[in-house]
């Protein structure tokens, strides 16, 4: 037994023991330290839209609330933003971009005297997108729109096609992320159209 005990072998797997132990309690431990839980998340995204922390109410969440999906993608949150003016900010996901992919964006919308306009978008992630470094600042400031319901109610919605009456955005070289693009900002104006 003593002869057993003695083997390389044996060494070898205390050895391989010992050091998966020591590595998974220190995984553990820079896990819990690294953490960022959800609220945290969405806070530092406000921060980033808004410059400051700024109080949220949670309106809709898809994880938690049935989908809500058009054909030109999903809103995944929306939340209403308190301050000294009211906001509803979106995180939505459009569909239809290069390979199939998706862009998701957080669309800041100033609510003032009943009357929604975007004032922001800012890109969030995207999915099997190329060429995302053409979608500059100037492209996301083509999104800013003074009347969302105004625009809902006459049918026109985001292309990156020239003169079909819509709003043309395109971009030379990466129109499939475009798409996708205004196809996430379209999801804010079907969503606060019918509401």
């Amino acid at each position: 037994m003593n002869k057993f005990f003695n083997s390389v072998w044996v060494k070898c797997i205390s050895c391989l023991l010992l050091i998966i132990m020591i590595s998974g309690g220190l995984l553990s431990v820079i896990s819990d330290l690294l953490y960022v839980s959800p609220e945290e998340r969405t806070g530092r995204a406000i921060k980033k839209i808004y410059g400051e922390e700024m109080p949220y109410t949670e309106i809709y969440n898809e994880e938690k609330d049935p989908l809500i999906e058009y054909d030109c993608g999903v809103i995944n949150t929306i939340y209403e933003i308190s301050g000294e003016k009211s906001y509803v900010l979106f995180k939505t996901t459009g569909n239809a971009g290069y390979k199939n992919g998706t862009i998701s964006l957080w669309v800041n919308v100033l609510v003032e005297d009943g009357k929604y306009s975007i004032d922001k978008v800012i890109l969030n992630e995207f999915d099997k997108q190329t060429l995302m470094s053409r979608l500059t600042t100037e492209f996301y400031d083509n999104y800013k729109l003074s009347d969302v319901k105004d625009a809902y109610l006459n049918g026109k919605l985001f292309t990156t096609e020239l003169g079909h009456g819509e709003f043309s955005n395109p971009i030379t070289g990466a129109t499939y992320s475009a798409n996708a693009a205004n196809n996430a900002v379209n999801c804010v104006i079907n969503y606060l159209g019918v509401n």
